[in-house]
């Protein structure tokens, strides 16, 4: 499985680390900064409802997080086979398996568009069916239905990203997603608030701007793709020739991370309707805490990324020691910049909270609980990125067993218990949080060192 190892001195290990380090930072720091801009966008919509009413707030959250965010993630994960098979080509210098590569995922990914708007049209009836009341499901499924229209949209830019971030090329999506914040801070204000002579919309005005906002992403991509003159060495406008047997191997991949991110986001999503079960201001607050927290983990997701790219191309190269490297540099440089954040965010709580709402009674629940929010943050970025490290490494049902059981296994049972008979309210959700992350990240820390063990 991997080539011969030598003996290696300390000038090696030295630059070895020294090209990782400068290879990530090139990699991720245009995946971050599209992944900001994707919070960007979030948080620009949080703090814009936030401040026109926390019952808006409310309902954009649910929303948000207990249906949307489950579609987006599960289509996340069965694209993810793009990126971690795009990086594999790259890494072997296969240019025309690239290019099949994008052009075989396209179809799949309008296919699943479909069927998620679907399956998200009648999205008052699935709020109800989880327990929320009458009131709140009727208003945050409306809200829902109009985000569902973006998701089509939503899906084509994450295929045609993952394939530009396999072949490097990660500045693309953080321009466009520049140009997005710019268009949704206008819509919003004008669709929010009935500027402008538009009606005073509220939290819909607000998941209408994020539609108009998914397609015009979607577009660009693909015509960048398709058109520019850089790309043309991948054959993207040849047909890919090839059967539905010829690539189960990246659907596969694909499958897994469904399961894996899909259990994570349902755990997620479960906490907003533990949420909504103990009332609007909680909920709201859960809203609030996860715009606070987003800037570093989106940071560490496009760590993740940029991780999964070099750990990928270190093991199409049947390189044991540059694989661990890659691997290893990953989760330094999220602690490092998570760390800074979780300190930063601790110091400087109360002003980063009224951002996003100028109600105090979400400021009184959220204070008292800083320290646990934070350091969940930290071992959620962390896990984060050891989960792209392992997708590097084509691994498939392990990550998937390992996270579902520490989300959905340990989290969720905690969450419950601690937030319902024990009485400590979110809180005990985020106290429960922090626990799923934490056997999370060591669970895939273990399979990775498995994986790439230094003995023979």
């Amino acid at each position: 499985m991997w080539q011969e190892e030598t003996a290696r001195d300390a000038r090696w290990w030295r630059d070895r680390v020294a090209r990782h380090g400068s290879e990530l930072t090139r990699l991720a720091g245009p995946a971050v900064m599209m992944r900001l801009g994707v919070v960007g966008l979030g948080m620009v919509d949080t703090a814009m409802v936030g401040h026109y009413a926390t019952r808006d707030l409310a309902w954009l959250n649910l929303a948000n997080q207990s249906l949307i965010m489950f579609a987006l993630v599960a289509a996340l994960g069965l694209l993810m086979g793009t990126l971690v098979f795009t990086a594999n080509a790259y890494g072997a210098d296969d240019m025309a398996e690239c290019g099949r590569v994008w052009r075989r995922s396209l179809p799949f990914a309008g296919g699943l568009a479909v069927l998620i708007l679907i399956v998200l049209l009648p999205a008052e009836l699935w709020l109800g069916l989880l327990g929320q009341p009458d009131d709140m499901a009727a208003e945050s499924g409306r809200i829902a239905r109009i985000l569902a229209l973006g998701m089509p949209a939503h899906l084509l830019f994450i295929h045609s990203t993952m394939f530009l971030e396999g072949v490097k090329r990660t500045e693309v999506g953080f321009y466009l997603m520049m140009a997005a914040n710019v268009i949704n801070a206008g819509l919003n204000y004008l669709l929010i608030y009935g500027h402008g002579g538009l009606p005073e919309m509220g939290a819909a005005g607000s998941a209408w701007t994020s539609t108009v906002v998914r397609w015009f992403l979607a577009g660009s991509v693909i015509c960048y793709v398709w058109w520019s003159p850089s790309l043309t060495q991948y054959g993207l406008r040849k047909p890919h020739g090839q059967k539905w047997s010829d690539w189960s191997a990246q659907r596969q991949m694909g499958y897994a991370s469904c399961v894996s991110l899909t259990a994570e986001v349902l755990a997620f999503g479960a906490l907003a309707i533990f949420a909504g079960w103990i009332g609007t201001v909680p909920l709201a607050a859960h809203g609030v805490v996860y715009q606070v927290l987003g800037v570093p983990l989106m940071i560490a997701v496009g760590i993740g990324v940029a991780s999964s790219v070099r750990v990928g191309i270190a093991f199409a190269r049947r390189d044991r020691l540059d694989t661990l490297l890659a691997g290893l540099m990953g989760l330094a440089v999220t602690l490092v910049i998570a760390g800074t954040f979780a300190l930063a965010i601790a110091q400087f709580t109360a002003p980063a909270l009224g951002i996003f709402t100028d109600d105090h009674r979400v400021v009184e629940i959220l204070l008292p609980i800083t320290l646990v929010f934070t350091l969940g943050m930290l071992l959620d970025a962390l896990q984060m990125v050891m989960a792209g490290a392992l997708r590097g490494l084509k691994e498939t049902w392990w990550p998937t067993a390992l996270q579902t059981t520490a989300f959905v296994g340990v989290m969720l049972p905690v969450c419950y218990i601690l937030a319902f008979p024990m009485d400590r309210g979110l809180r005990g959700l985020m106290e429960g949080t922090l626990a799923g992350v934490t056997v999370s990240f060591f669970f895939q820390l273990a399979r990775f060192r498995h994986l790439v063990s230094l003995r023979r």
